[in-house]
């Protein structure tokens, strides 16, 4: 019965998580492929001006890690991780 209850707290914790991460951060990610749909994504990413390959593929890398990689995977590696080792000890 405890290792049902331990994985119920994770999912509900995961599911928590991601809740949170898709009102603060999700909808805003929604926003941002909707208008590169429309412009396009070097005019999103690099503005009116433009940009070279380099610094685009860096703004794309930042920008990922900024809404998905902190906000959303650190998190969830990290409650797996804690559980994990809940269950070792």
């Amino acid at each position: 019965m405890e290792r049902g209850e331990a994985k119920s707290k994770l999912i509900i914790i995961s599911i928590a998580i991601v809740i949170v991460w898709f009102f603060l951060f999700g909808i805003r990610l929604v926003g941002y492929f909707s208008a590169i749909n429309e412009r396009g994504l070097r005019e999103v990413v690099c503005g009116a001006q433009g940009c070279n390959n380099i610094v685009l593929i860096l703004d794309i890398l930042w920008t990922f890690s900024f809404f998905l990689v902190i906000p959303l995977i650190i998190p969830l590696a990290l409650v797996n991780f804690w559980s994990s080792k809940e269950k070792s000890s």
